[in-house]
């Protein structure tokens, strides 16, 4: 396993390609994005049943930005012109 003592940094797009591979001799799986569909910045990262709870949280937290999102794009304001009323 290729280990690393640099902090890296991927932001990834929309449209990145993504799968998931899975290693059951090594009890594992691997979120993979191939280089060759990122100009060759691709990269994988290998996960162990040790870390669903983190994984959990991870989509948790996305799952409430998706929601704040769309709780934003999803809301009307009032037309001016529908109020007969006006605040003094």
């Amino acid at each position: 396993m290729l280990r690393t003592w640099t902090e890296t940094h991927y932001k990834l797009e929309d449209e990145d390609w993504l799968y998931i591979a899975t290693h059951e001799e090594q009890n594992a799986a691997s979120l993979v994005c191939p280089g060759y569909a990122r100009d060759g910045e691709g990269f994988s990262i290998h996960f162990t049943p040790a870390h669903i709870e983190m994984l959990e949280h991870l989509v948790g937290a996305l799952r409430i930005i998706k929601a704040q999102e769309q709780a934003t794009t999803d809301y009307k304001y009032p037309e001016p012109g529908k109020f007969s009323q006006l605040l003094n």
